[in-house]
């Protein structure tokens, strides 16, 4: 339902948009903006990730017994434990939504000290694991590409999501991984950590579902 209304909203700001450009140009030139805009935002990520590149590498290498790139998002990751496969299904809605499930995990976020762990951010208490709905407005994009899959099938057609695993994470699943900070909280200060900051997170699914 969310993302139908987030979906809704959109679609409706862009026909007041549209309604109000009393010409065809005036509505190009809208368009042609927010494209100038998302080149200048692409940009200004792509050269974060080339610049943390190095440190994350380096802390992979040292701290991951069998890191992985994801090239995509320069996300390294280690996947200590796969999860039990059936005990959750990724999909994606008739109406072509991505479902989101709601997790349960127990989990540490760390700011990076050079190649070793740095400051501790946030964790689950002990023997009290964290529920979370696995969304931008719950958890950091980061999150997000740790616990979807790369690919999901719609309509018989494979559609690319962008995950860091081929299955995504499941019940019994344990992630090591370090991102850029654009995946973290980018350019915002949150309490312990400052902007542009990468992020180091263990993450260990108790359980998921929808």
């Amino acid at each position: 339902m969310k993302n139908f209304i987030k979906t809704f909203f959109g679609m409706l700001a862009m026909i007041i948009a549209f309604a109000s450009c009393s010409k065809s140009d005036d509505f190009s030139k809208l368009v042609e903006e927010q494209r100038i805009k998302d080149s200048i935002e692409n940009a200004r990520i792509e050269n974060l990730k080339k610049e943390q590149a190095p440190q994350l590498k380096s802390f992979a290498i040292k701290n991951f017994t069998n890191p992985k790139l994801d090239t995509a998002t320069g996300i390294w990751y280690d996947l200590i434990a796969e999860g039990d496969d059936a005990s959750y299904a990724y999909q994606i809605s008739s109406g072509g939504y991505l479902l989101y499930p709601t997790a349960v995990v127990n989990y540490k976020v760390n700011l990076l000290n050079g190649s070793d762990k740095g400051t501790l951010v946030d964790e689950s208490k002990e023997g009290s694991p964290a529920t979370f709905t696995i969304n931008k407005e719950r958890v950091i994009l980061f999150w997000q590409f740790a616990f979807f899959p790369k690919k999901l099938s719609f309509q018989g057609k494979e559609v690319n999501i962008g995950g860091l695993t081929v299955k995504g994470l499941k019940k019994g699943s344990k992630i090591k991984a370090v991102a850029p900070s654009p995946f973290g909280y980018d350019q915002v200060v949150k309490d312990k950590v400052p902007a542009n900051s990468p992020l180091y997170s263990e993450i260990e699914v108790i359980s998921i579902s929808n």
